[in-house]
């Protein structure tokens, strides 16, 4: 993987058209591992997506984070570190040209399917449920299917081309990257939370078997705690800084919502030093007229949200999306009002743990989509 990193570096000066294989904005572990392995295998193994053979661009991953927001994914820095990949050789979107209108770049994207490069979109893996108004060509090749992890959807193509059957050492770091993923985007396959699919637990299974794992259910928990607590670790960031650990932003009509989930609870993160004024900061700096808290713990596999939407300067707005999510049924996130207000924001208990943001997200959209410049 390092080998093929460093020749990633090398082509970022050149002109020629690339092939990139690009992460969602979240740059969370399931994006991140996604991102570097199917751009590796596409390298190594052009026929794991048969459409694509016929581009000779050469394959270029991309992390969708700048460079200076790297370090605030915890899980991500640590665990790419701990399968000695070197950080130094990942690219960020800082550090290479993205073009947005027509060219002989191409993308593949991976863990989302809604760019504003889909001009120029050629294949799109992603788990979460397809957006009828993506816009991507018709021509585009898309493995979509939800399940609990993107990482499932990259081992199945390496499966299908039988790159899993006999293991070098350089597949064996790509599967473990994939499992890693696999594992956390899960919650370790817990009932509780039900984010795990057949095809999670089929993906999950053949890693075991490829690795050659003994204990498979020591291992996943090991590994489980592992990442967990070096996500929760916030300790070392701001209460600026936590709201772009794990940031999406849906933006429309010159309407922005930034959309902030991290791994404590929001009743948590609203007590932390300078709270309000690192809120108003982020705001400014996200051109955001409402924040959508999304906060998250996990404790001994039992998973507790909550969420917090804050107004900033659009009381119609967040009253809106106050209103639609508070009222939707499908899904049902059985909020529980919290009396503590902060900034004009409305804070409830999700009682409703399975409920995730790939779930909050299509909502939210649906309320950016239909809401005028003018308001």
């Amino acid at each position: 993987m390092n080998q093929f990193l460093k020749q990633c570096r090398g082509i970022l000066g050149n002109k020629l058209p690339k092939l990139i294989v690009l992460g969602n904005e979240s740059c969370d572990l399931d994006s991140a591992v996604c991102c570097l392995c199917l751009a590796f295998n596409l390298a190594k193994n052009p026929g794991i997506i048969k459409s694509l053979t016929t581009c000779h661009n050469p394959v270029l991953p991309v992390l969708n984070v700048t460079r200076e927001e790297l370090p605030l994914k915890t899980e991500v820095v640590h665990f790419l570190r701990s399968n000695q990949v070197d950080l130094a050789d990942l690219v960020c979107r800082d550090e290479v040209e993205l073009p947005e209108g027509q060219s002989e770049t191409k993308f593949v994207l991976v863990d989302h399917h809604v760019s504003r490069f889909r001009r120029n979109v050629v294949a799109v893996v992603d788990h979460r449920p397809f957006d009828g108004n993506s816009g991507l060509e018709g021509g585009t090749y898309k493995f979509i299917e939800q399940v609990g992890s993107c990482a499932t959807l990259v081992t199945k193509l390496m499966e299908q081309v039988d790159l899993c059957k006999e293991v070098t050492e350089e597949n064996a770091g790509v599967l473990k990257l994939l499992y890693g993923a696999i594992v956390l985007d899960t919650v370790n396959f817990s009932a509780e939370a039900d984010r795990a699919r057949p095809l999670d637990h089929e993906m999950a299974a053949l890693i075991e078997r490829s690795l050659r794992v003994e204990d498979s259910g020591a291992y996943r928990k090991q590994l489980f705690d592992e990442l967990v607590a070096k996500r929760s670790d916030v300790s070392s960031l701001d209460s600026l800084q936590i709201l772009s650990k794990d940031l999406k932003i849906v933006s429309k009509n010159g309407i922005t919502v930034a959309i902030p989930g991290y791994p404590i609870l929001v009743q948590e993160y609203i007590k932390l030093v300078g709270v309000e004024e690192n809120l108003r900061r982020f705001a400014v700096k996200t051109n955001s007229n409402v924040i959508v808290l999304m906060g998250m713990k996990v404790t001994d596999g039992s998973v507790q949200r909550d969420l917090g939407i804050i107004n900033i300067n659009n009381e119609k707005l967040h009253r809106e999306i106050l209103n639609k999510l508070t009222s939707c049924i499908s899904p049902d996130f059985a909020f529980k009002k919290h009396d503590h207000v902060t900034m004009e924001g409305s804070f409830f208990q999700q009682c409703n743990v399975r409920v995730t943001r790939k779930h909050l997200l299509p909502l939210v959209t649906n309320v950016v989509d239909g809401f005028g410049s003018s308001d």
